[in-house]
């Protein structure tokens, strides 16, 4: 992971992006004129990034180069649904640019996060037509579909409470937990009564200590026993 006391410069009236955050976020690739047009933007835990509309359209389009965040989908009734957890090295709003999107989707911050954020403008002058940044975009989506592959074989080869004390590792700040459980039945494919179960367990082995309504304290180090590494 990036450290930020180091990488990250602040200037007065803004934030520059430095050739340090450039080497660590391996985006030497692009052209300068990408960075000399962009910015840092720092995000809070819960902030909104960005909201997509299905229109195909992107005001921006971000770099994940520290924290995590969370893509939710949202439908015309109101229904939200987990759609992926982002890490370090991960495109946020990348599809918007490269094909027409016909859900909206939210991405939220998970803990204190930065981002590279290079501006439509920027993006669809220097970037639609660099053979680079294509062939990156080609490698990066294939990738993150192999992921989501490789999420629903170890679904079959795992018990569930490795899935979901991962899940909940990688949802987490500061030792702290909450989601609906209804969005984490639908992301991690299980049973309202097994999730809720498996959280009793959790509890009674004391990985988890609820505090509140789908709000728990996590025993970071317990929960990290059965953490499945990528």
């Amino acid at each position: 992971m990036l450290k930020l006391t180091y990488a990250i410069s602040h200037i007065i009236g803004g934030t520059m992006i430095d050739q340090m955050t450039i080497d660590n976020a391996n985006l030497n690739f692009l052209p300068d004129d990408v960075f000399a047009g962009s910015y840092l933007a720092y995000f809070k835990n819960d902030d909104v990034i960005t909201t997509s509309e299905p229109t195909g359209e992107a005001a921006k389009l971000y770099y994940l180069i520290a924290g995590r965040a969370k893509v939710i989908a949202l439908s015309d009734e109101g229904e939200t649904n987990l759609v992926q957890l982002l890490y370090p090295n991960d495109w946020i709003g990348e599809l918007e640019f490269t094909a027409q999107q016909t859900t909206a989707k939210q991405v939220t911050a998970i803990g204190d996060s930065v981002c590279i954020c290079i501006p439509n403008q920027i993006v669809r002058e220097y970037l639609l037509n660099h053979v680079g940044y294509l062939q990156h975009i080609n490698q990066y989506l294939v990738k993150k579909l192999l992921a989501r592959t490789n999420m629903m074989i170890t679904s079959r080869t795992y018990e569930f409470k490795y899935r979901l004390a991962t899940f909940i590792l990688d949802d987490s700040y500061d030792n702290f937990y909450s989601e609906p459980h209804t969005l984490v039945m639908a992301y991690l494919g299980v049973s309202y009564r097994h999730l809720l179960y498996t959280y009793k367990v959790f509890e009674t082995e004391q990985l988890l200590f609820k505090v509140g309504r789908n709000q728990y304290r996590l025993n970071a180090d317990k929960l990290r026993e059965f953490y499945l590494k990528p």
